[in-house]
């Protein structure tokens, strides 16, 4: 299952035509998608798909996507491992850091990543110092389009030259189809999602208390019927004009629970919480699955998960800690954000509003197209967004992303009290 929020496609027949040709297992660049029934335990209503992943690929794990048909749900995990594809083989021009004025990089990581004191641990993973042969890539602001650069770990996945100094994210990728407004919607939803995983890192890492919003009836009575919970999170930053909202809860199968949680960012608040509903969703039914395949192999300890899918079939493993999370067990009531963006004619304008609001915040946004040839064959394009003044979200406990803002709760949640210390000791539950 992906780190991220997959693509958004409406896709038309020759879009449909084009991305079913890049699934095939001899001459395909991924293997073919897979229906994933879902289990009748579950909600009706939704198709899954998913991508396995490639062993001769270790950057490729498992894509999956939701959707109201099984073709929509077979377009998105197509897309997804696509986008996959794309930013960990787009070729890109990489500079020594000896050769790029200090000013002109944005995101170096090891700061923005790291704490100096993670970095000081004697077992830490990653390097510890700045080399001048570390390699940039150059990246774009969104406001201006002015040129600067980024470590080449932030921009692609995994390095283009030499060893990995520091992880690399799927966070803040998106694809969409190459049509009149598709680029702008894929770096809308790339910008959205790098703000969707700021407020969920930082909300838990602190251990704040969920700011609880009303469900739609139908939902919460479904849920309760097979016997699940549910809960809604209202999670958006002080300065994000977009709502940040997040669903969590359990859904029994075969006796037992699956816990999951979904998180979606969107101008508008009702759609944030259509889209993190469906991530939910999705989440208890991978949860599940991996219960069912791979429950000898999963940690059961949080010091021991390294990888995305450990974390969200944890609390499914480790139902009894789920409750203990302070988002659940400090929740307190709230209202759904009414402070929404405007939604306008297209994403263009709409991108343009949220890159000014931010900035106004003293929040940058920088972009690179990630669209190699074989991909844009199939109709797609790929872009990157980083934010470096925000925080990212981790998959290896040994390694949470503690340094640059991410203390800063504070700005986000004036006000917010923190349960746990920093940074909370029961892991995220986000795949």
């Amino acid at each position: 299952m992906a780190e991220r929020d997959g693509p958004v496609l409406i896709a038309p027949a020759l879009s449909t035509a084009l991305l079913d040709r890049a699934a095939h297992p001899r001459s395909g660049l991924v293997p073919a998608v897979h229906d994933v029934p879902m289990p009748p335990s579950d909600l009706p209503g939704l198709a899954n798909a998913a991508v396995p992943a490639d062993p001769a690929q270790p950057w490729q794990t498992v894509s999956g996507a939701v959707g109201i048909t099984k073709a929509d749900a077979r377009t998105g995990a197509l897309a997804e491992a696509l986008e996959r594809i794309a930013a960990a083989h787009a070729r890109f021009a990489v500079t020594p850091r000896a050769a790029i004025p200090r000013d002109a990089i944005v995101a170096d990581g090891l700061d923005t990543f790291f704490t100096p004191a993670q970095r000081a641990q004697p077992d830490f993973p990653w390097p510890s110092a700045a080399d001048p042969a570390d390699g940039f890539a150059q990246v774009y602001r969104l406001r201006d389009n002015a040129g600067f650069w980024a470590a080449q770990e932030w921009v692609g996945l995994g390095p283009r030259q030499g060893e990995p100094r520091m992880p690399s994210t799927s966070s803040g990728l998106a694809a969409h189809r190459d049509a009149a407004g598709g680029p702008w919607l894929a770096l809308l939803r790339a910008a959205e999602e790098v703000l969707e995983r700021d407020a969920l890192t930082v909300t838990w890492l602190h251990g704040l208390g969920g700011r609880e919003v009303p469900l739609p009836a139908a939902w919460a009575d479904a849920v309760a019927a097979r016997g699940g919970h549910l809960h809604a999170f209202d999670l958006t930053q002080a300065w994000n004009p977009h709502p940040v909202i997040a669903v969590a809860g359990g859904l029994p199968q075969e006796g037992a629970m699956r816990h999951g949680l979904g998180v979606a960012c969107r101008a508008d608040p009702a759609h944030a919480l259509d889209k993190a509903m469906a991530e939910w969703r999705q989440s208890i039914a991978f949860a599940g699955h991996l219960r069912r395949t791979r429950a000898s192999a999963l940690p059961t300890t949080p010091a021991a998960l390294r990888r995305f899918e450990e974390h969200a079939a944890f609390y499914t493993m480790r139902p009894d800690l789920w409750g203990e999370t302070p988002l659940i067990r400090h929740r307190t009531p709230a209202h759904l954000p009414a402070h929404a963006a405007a939604v306008h004619d297209g994403p263009a304008p709409q991108l343009h509003a949220l890159v000014q609001h931010l900035a106004s915040a003293g929040i940058d946004l920088y972009y690179r197209e990630l669209t190699p040839p074989d991909v844009a064959e199939t109709g797609l394009r790929v872009m990157r967004v980083i934010a470096p003044r925000l925080a990212s979200l981790h998959a290896d406990e040994r390694a949470p992303f503690l340094g640059g803002s991410c203390a800063q709760a504070g700005w986000r949640y004036p006000g917010a009290v923190a349960r746990t210390p920093f940074p909370n000791p029961l892991p995220h539950p986000l795949g």
